[in-house]
């Protein structure tokens, strides 16, 4: 049986592009990050979660023109985000 992901783990360059935003770009992000865990502790998933076409195991989340990038541990019941960039800018550099 699949656990639900209760941990939400930002990586340090997530952390950095999340302050680099402007105040309401970024509690939007935040806002999104609160809303797909309280999804997966209902026992769903987000609508507009979607996996990284050609990147096994990275999810891509939508927040306006943001992206934020993470892997799901379902086992370990974690969420680890690794990138939130602006669209054209989050899928450099994988």
């Amino acid at each position: 049986m699949r656990s639900k992901p209760d941990q939400l783990i930002l990586k340090t360059t997530a952390r950095k592009e999340v302050l680099a935003l402007s105040p309401k770009i970024s509690g939007q992000i935040e806002r999104a990050l609160q809303r797909l865990l309280a999804t997966f502790r209902e026992g769903q998933r987000p609508h507009d979660m979607r996996e990284r076409q050609g990147v096994p195991d990275i999810y891509r989340l939508d927040s306006g023109d943001d992206r934020i990038l993470f892997t799901l541990d379902e086992q370990a019941a974690i969420i680890t985000v690794h990138r939130v960039r602006h669209r054209r800018d989050v899928y450099r550099n994988l």
